[in-house]
């Protein structure tokens, strides 16, 4: 049985569970819209101005190198404006923006795309990596992205591409969000096994860049296999349980589940407005109101 199989058994044993212990008040939320007929969407990143989404589609295992994946783009408001709008690509994850350019964490490569033309100006190679996942930019254009099977945070300054950070006390790094001179990492946990279980849940940690000090945000702590991160203006964290499909917020010393959905929820995005869920198990990206949470 491929790795895929796998998965998607256990996320139907963990939609039935989940379903039977969610309450009715974190489901009575409803999705404002929802873009369809997909392919294995993982992450969604807003543009500088909120009004477009860009979506990467894995189209494929998420292991394979298949050019098969592509990137969308969409409005803010859920009219797909071009599906297609960027194809060739293996199995691409996370995504993010820094000026006029979106990065792409594509296996063991980080693909630079000019949005501005839709083509791809540099693709930078790390051969030693086995999984590239999600992708952050600090204000200064400098590029961080997560290698989930390996454990290693790479770092893209200057024009060079490297490993930049490993540790024991980093088990599967996952989601990446970088504000004031901080990363913060989901974690998808420890022990990770062929069907991508754990035998530790996974926590929220915060990576001093400078220093390289890494610490764990109290109200992360085993917080579940943890995929997207994001802030948003008021500094509420929402963290992202692919493998329960639960979204969690984060404000102060509270830690709140405000969404319970299906499994393979993955790298969120949002704009002022609209948190966005991309489902890669149901193919499509749903928009909630930011005020409902």
């Amino acid at each position: 049985m491929s790795n895929w199989n796998k998965i998607k058994k256990t996320t139907l044993a963990l939609s039935i569970i989940t379903a039977s212990l969610t309450s009715y008040a974190v489901n009575a939320k409803q999705p404002v819209w929802t873009i369809n007929n997909l392919d294995q969407p993982e992450s969604v990143v807003t543009s500088i101005d909120g009004q477009f989404i860009y979506i990467s589609n894995i189209n494929g295992q998420p292991m394979e190198l298949n050019g098969q994946g592509y990137i969308s783009i969409a409005n803010a408001n859920g009219k797909m404006l071009n599906q297609h709008w960027l194809k060739g690509l293996d199995a691409p994850k996370g995504l993010a923006l820094s000026g006029q350019h979106l990065y792409v964490a594509d296996m063991q490569k980080l693909v630079k795309i000019n949005t501005s033309t839709g083509k791809v100006e540099n693709t930078y190679k790390a051969p030693n990596a086995k999984m590239l996942n999600d992708v952050t930019a600090t204000t200064d254009g400098t590029i961080y992205v997560s290698d989930l099977l390996e454990g290693t945070i790479y770092r893209l300054k200057n024009g060079k591409f490297e490993a930049w950070f490993k540790s024991s006390a980093l088990p599967h790094p996952n989601g990446l969000y970088v504000q004031q001179g901080e990363l913060l990492i989901g974690s998808w946990g420890k022990g990770m096994n062929s069907d991508f279980s754990t035998a530790e849940l996974g926590s929220l940690l915060r990576l001093n860049i400078s220093e390289q000090q890494l610490s764990t945000v109290p109200t992360g702590y085993k917080l579940g296999n943890l995929d997207g991160v994001i802030m948003t203006t008021d500094e509420s964290i929402y963290v992202s349980d692919w493998l329960s499909g639960e979204l969690f917020k984060l404000q102060g010393k509270e830690r709140k589940l405000v969404l319970s959905l299906k499994p393979g929820l993955a790298d969120i995005g949002v704009n002022k407005q609209y948190l966005f869920t991309p489902m890669m198990m149901d193919n499509e990206v749903n928009a909630w109101k930011l005020s409902d949470f």
